[in-house]
This record gives C-alpha cells, structure tokens and sequence, in this order.
C-alpha cells in the first residue's frame, strides 16, 4: 500500500511537470470566441466545514483575468489590489459578472474579525464600492438579477423577535436567500428554511437555481430547488424523491433550458467538490443524435448522467489522476458539453488531507466530456483557482415577480385543491380528516444541541385545517417559518407525513394542486368556487407571536402546540402506568436488554420499559447522547445510535422502541393504549383499532381523548423531549 503523503506528493509534482505548460491546439474549440475568462483565487485551505458552511476565511484572494483564455495567457489581477489598502487582508468566496460585463458583485470578508459583505467592483477602473446592508451580518454568494438587484444568501432574519436558525450538525448559523437594489436600497430576506439554502444561480426564463439542505429525522442532504426573483413561490426541482445522483447536490448552472450541470458529492468532508452532474429536468428524446429540450419537467422525470463517471459522488476516497471536481461552467449545450472546470488531483477528503498535512490544489481546465479529456488552463499552486467565467455580456432573462395578497399582512395563505390527489401516497377515500401544519424550529431558542435522541429538530403544532366536502383546504399560517404537513385521520394520527420543511412570504398564497401531486398533470376540481376559500381558510396561529405559540396547560386536544415531555407527557405516564406495572422495578415483566461496553471498563446495563420520570442514570444517559432525558423518554424513544458508537457500546438483545417518528399509528404504544375520536369533536367511544385498549384490558380508566392526542403528537413530531412549553434557556446559541 502507497503511502498517502508520498504518492500525493510525487502526484502533485508529476502534474506541476506535465500539465501547466501545454496550451490549447490550433482548433479554436469551445473558446475560441472568448477573449478572457474572470477566475476567483482564493488561499488553499482544509478548514470549509460541510458543503452549506460559508466563514472559511484565509486572506489574500483576489480576482484574475486570464487573457487569451489558453495555458499560456496572460494573468492579471483586477481586484483588490487597486481598492485601497483596507482589501489588503480581503477573502473572497464567490462572485457574478453583470449582464453587460462592465461590473462583478463579490462577497468579500476584509479581515477574520469582520462579517462577509456584499461588493461592486467596476471593471473599467478597478474601482470597489460596499453595497450598503446589514454590517454585523454574513452576505454570501451574490448573483446579478435583471431590473438592477442582487440575490444573495445572509444569515440575516428575516422573521421578527427571533434568532437565526442553527444547522443540524455543525450548528452553523444559517444562511437565506435575500435581494437588495444593487444601490445598497430596498433590502428583502425571503422566507426561512430549517437549515441553510446557498449557491444560487440564474436560469435563461428568470427562475434562481439553489441548493437548499433538507434535515428532517433521517433525511440528510441538499437537493436543489427553484425560486421567483421575489423570493416566492419555492418549488423542488431536483433530488427530494430519491433521484438524487448524490447526498448533496451543488452550484448548479443552467447548460440550456431545463437542463443544468452541478457539482455532486457528499454533505461533508469533501470540500464541497465532487462529480460532474448533468441534470435535465425532464423527459428527453433524441431524434437523428439531436437531443430535445427536457418536456414535463418534473423533479419526478428528472433524468441525470454522470460526465467524469470515476469522480466519487460520496465521500469515498478519489484516486489520483480522478480528484475531484469544485465547480462547473458550461461552454454549450452538446450532448456532451464542454465545460470551464475547477479540479483537484488526488486526494480530495479534508479528513486524508489533514492527516498528510496537504491542502487540495484546485486549477482551472478546458473540460471535453464526450472524450473525458482535461485541457489545463490556469493552476497557481498557491491558491483555489476557481469559479472561471467567460468574461463575455450575456442575455438578461426577464423580470419575474410572483402575485401577493395586502389583506394577508403578515400571514401566508397555504392549501390544496384536491388533498387526496398524490404522487407519494394513496389515500382511502374519505380517510382524511384534515391537514395538521408544524412549525420547526432549531437550537437558536436556547435549547441544547439535541431534542432528543431521534435527529429531529423541535417541532409546535399549529393546528390542523379541516378537509372540506370537496377535499380542498386551506390555512393562514405565520409568515416565514418553516412548515411541516401532515393529513391526519378523526382519531389526530397522521395518515402520511411530508417529510420536507417548506416556508412562505408574508402576503404568498402557497396553494398546491393536491398533496405533493403529480406535477406536470392538472388537477380537477367540481365547478364554483372551492369550499376551502367559502367557508373560510382555517387560522393557525398565523397572528400569533413567536414566542406565544405554545400552551403548557392545553384543555383539550386541539389546544396542544408543543410536546414537553417531562411536562406534558410525563404526567399522562405518571399517572397512569408507572404503579405497580412500568416502573424502574419492572413490575410488569417485560423482556429487557442489555447495553454492553465493548471496552469492558463499565459493566453491562440491563433495561426494560420504564415509564417513570426518574432521570437516566449517567452510565444509561451515554446512549442517549448525554442528554437529560428521562427514564420514559428513553424507553418510549429508544438509545441514540450514534451515542452508542461513540461510547465504545453495544446492544445485547432486541431494542424496543415504542414509539416510531412520524408514524403514531404504527407505534406500539398507540396501538395498545388504542386512540379514541379527537377531531371534528372528542369522542371517547369511538376508538381507532378493534383490539381492547390496554389500560382496559387491566381494569384501568383509559386515556382521554386530550391525553391520548398528546402520546399521538408526540410520536407523529419526531419522538422529542424537548418543545418550547421545557425550553432549558441554553443562552450559547442565542446570538
């Protein structure tokens, strides 16, 4: 086996040797309309964090015009040295060229004590404005709009009294979409995701590409999605229904209308570079080797190849002469296009590269895909040479504004036509009782790292919308949080989840055809005017303050927001099921299992169903993540996977989790204890299965409906222990 450092090494200098100096042939090629090309080079580093981190600075990046656009062209740099001597530390992490090639919009960071800000500079001249924004905020990946605006993504807030969300993992303060008037004027931040959306890019009908980090449970990626110039109107446009080429997919760039080459690669530890993805958005057909433009364009009919199939698309080791791929711009629209590429060679895992002690050197290449070919450009070993762009005028695609409704203040209007009308799930006619809407929020509230062991994020029930005679429904909800769906039965269990996170403008009306409904058919609806919009959209707390939406003393059960555990659950199992049966006691018999140390240091635990409130014990709380979870909780929850490989544990024996996330109806705690009626109105002899209720079956009262709707939320919003009504005031992510 190589050793890592020497064949690296030896690598690197076989391709110092080799490469740079060839320059193109005599056939003028994809370039030969292009007199220069822009090219960001930044210091090399290890230190980006995941693809979504944005504050990885090192000083001294600058941008360069390469003039011919060949190997042996001419470099020059155009900022910042001409700026003045406060650019002298500057970092720069990505830029755009305007439509009429005479300016770059930059985000520039002038020393490691300052936040990313937003930056023109005049190419004429070398001359540099700021753009006037928020100066204690991070403004990131900037892109020209038409009509004289800029996109770009801030870890401003846009909602009112709150803190920016933190990110699952890192917990990264995170960053949204945002526009400003390219005087500095007019500032607007679009609507929150849970984690952080990042890389827009323009397409040709107006529409901004973007990358946007979807978390919820087990859900772990980027996928890229689509939004209005005005920040509305967000629709998924690529990897959410499995058709992903990759965990996360980045940088996309429009090849020709539908159709876009992007970066795919793994979440972290890949320094954001990857596989080259060609995406068409739809279906394609090829007629004497001419290939249309993609039709029914659909996240659904989304057809992709890979251009350098031996890149990695995860995290796995690349191999020398494959690297790894930072960035992508396409030159045309062949079949198989040519493309201006940022490469590395080699080893591209922060983690190898940190162990060798070596930084990925990234050059710019002449990419020709049909031949699988790279033609070295421009590779300063010092620096990332990244991001070349033809410096070239290019077509403003229109202005694209989306329609808002005044009278909905600071609400959004959310619905559906047809609610039983899926892509993702059939529904048994009439089973749908209504649609419960969720609110998710992060640890920027001062909660601690995890709410529990089950990788959700803390959720809060809006309430849930009622199913109209013709199936529509509708909703005011508040304006730029971010949203989770539901439809639920009469008994309050969800009959199928949307396990995305979605969020609205203040004034956008988001209403859908049908629950997540095939996207390029029509939905048909009865003649008139929709029962959902006659009789009214169902409020959901859409007035309601952020920190007023919660209840810790909910009467009934549509009065119940957040799940506490240790306030709201914990009394239900108190008094119910702890005496004499599910104690630390384990009085009523039920198999157990055992936690082993594999180091051998602590000897094994033993656990049953415990439904007291009793703390864990320290050598239990190790496979529940450390948390200060209770002796029900992890019962009901189960140990942290995670928790236990880092602790060196094992499980001996069959874990119980009693209850599932998102899936109340098939957790065995429901099932057993046996829901009865909640909604239109609480019913007590109405149950939802026809086996005996277990706390009957033991000559005890059953549950009421309240209590029985509380176990059903606490499974179907994740499993958590923590909810707003047992915020703990961890002040650390208050910032």
């Amino acid at each position: 086996m190589k050793h890592p450092i020497k064949s690296i090494a030896i690598a690197a200098a076989l391709f110092t040797l080799t490469g740079i100096g060839c320059s193109n042939s005599d056939d003028a090629g994809p370039l030969g309309d292009v007199e220069a090309l822009i090219i960001l080079q930044r210091p090399r580093r290890n230190d980006t964090g995941d693809v979504f981190q944005y504050e990885s600075y090192r000083a001294g990046a600058r941008l360069v015009k390469l003039s011919p656009p060949t190997a042996d062209g001419t470099v020059t740099t155009i900022c910042c040295d001409q700026a003045g001597p406060e650019y002298a530390n500057v970092d720069i992490s990505s830029y755009d060229l305007s439509f009429d090639a005479k300016t770059i919009v930059f985000a520039g960071k002038l020393d490691k004590d300052t936040p990313y800000g937003l930056y023109l500079l005049r190419l004429e001249d070398g001359h540099v404005d700021r753009i006037r924004a928020d100066p204690g905020r991070d403004y990131v990946s900037p892109i020209f709009l038409p009509g004289n605006k800029i996109m770009f993504t801030s870890n401003a807030v846009v909602e009112e009294g709150a803190y920016q969300h933190r990110d699952e993992y890192e917990r990264g303060k995170t960053i949204q979409l945002g526009r400003i008037n390219i005087d500095g004027t007019n500032e607007e931040l679009g609507p929150r995701n849970l984690s952080h959306r990042t890389s827009p890019s323009l397409a040709s009908d107006g529409r901004v590409i973007f990358t946007q980090w979807d978390h919820l449970g087990e859900k772990n990626e980027g996928n890229l999605m689509f939004v209005q110039q005005d920040l509305q109107n967000l629709r998924e446009a690529y990897g959410k229904e499995g058709k992903g080429a990759s965990n996360s997919t980045l940088k996309a760039r429009e090849i020709s209308p539908g159709r876009f080459i992007a970066i795919g690669t793994s979440r972290s530890r890949t320094l954001n570079a990857g596989a080259l993805v060609d995406i068409r958005l739809g279906k394609v057909e090829s007629h004497d080797g001419v290939v249309s433009a993609p039709t029914l364009q659909a996240e659904a009919n989304v057809t992709t190849s890979l251009l350098a199939p031996d890149v990695p698309t995860g995290d796995d080791l690349s191999a020398d002469s494959i690297g790894r791929y930072y960035d992508a711009y396409p030159l045309n629209a062949k079949d198989k296009p040519d493309l201006l590429v940022s490469w590395a060679d080699g080893y591209v895992e922060s983690g190898v590269l940190a162990q060798a002690g070596l930084t990925a050197d990234f050059g710019i290449y002449l990419y020709d895909s049909t031949h699988q070919q790279r033609k070295p450009i421009l590779d300063n070993h010092d620096m990332w040479d990244i991001f070349a762009m033809p410096l070239r005028t290019r077509t403003s695609p229109p202005i694209v504004e989306s329609a808002q409704d005044p009278k909905l203040g600071k609400q959004t209007l959310i619905g559906s036509l047809d609610v039983y009308s899926s892509s993702l799930h059939t529904f048994m006619p009439g089973s749908i009782y209504g649609v419960r809407v969720m609110e998710g929020f992060s640890s920027e509230e001062g909660f601690p790292e995890d709410f529990g062991t089950t990788e959700f994020e803390g959720h809060a029930n809006l309430g849930v919308a009622e199913v109209r005679a013709d199936k529509s429904w509708s909703a005011l909800v508040p304006a730029n949080v971010p949203l989770q769906l539901q439809t639920v039965d009469i008994f309050g269990m969800s009959l199928f989840t949307e396990t995305v996170w979605f969020s609205g403008r203040a004034g956008e009306q988001r209403v859908c055809g049908g629950c997540h409904e095939d996207r390029t058919a029509t939905t048909n609806v009865l003649p008139g005017v929709l029962d959902a919009f006659v009789l009214g959209a169902a409020p959901l707390k859409g007035t309601v303050a952020r920190a007023d939406r919660k209840n810790l003393t909910p009467a009934a059960a549509k009065d119940v927001v957040g799940v506490a555990w240790d306030k709201i659950v914990q009394p239900i199992f108190t008094a119910n099921c702890v005496e004499g049966c599910h104690n630390a006691a384990n009085d009523a018999n039920v198999p157990s299992y055992m936690i082993v140390d594999t180091t051998g240091i602590n000897p094994p635990i033993v656990w049953a169903l415990n439904l007291s409130g009793d703390k864990l014990p320290d050598s239990v709380a190790v496979a529940a993540g450390g948390g200060a979870y209770s002796a029900s909780y992890f019962s009901m929850a189960g140990p942290d996977m995670e928790a236990l490989e880092r602790g060196h544990l094992m499980v001996v024996g069959k874990v119980k989790k009693y209850m599932t996330p998102l899936d109340a109806r098939n957790s065995e705690v429901i099932t057993l204890l046996n829901p009865t009626q909640v909604f239109p109105t609480e019913n007590p002899d109405v149950h939802a299965f026809a086996t005996e209720p277990h706390l009957k079956a033991k000559g005890r009262a059953e549950l009421s409906p309240r209590d029985m709707y509380i176990l059903s939320l606490a499974a179907d919003m994740g499993v958590n222990f923590f909810a707003r009504e047992n915020n703990p005031g961890d002040a650390r992510y208050q910032q």
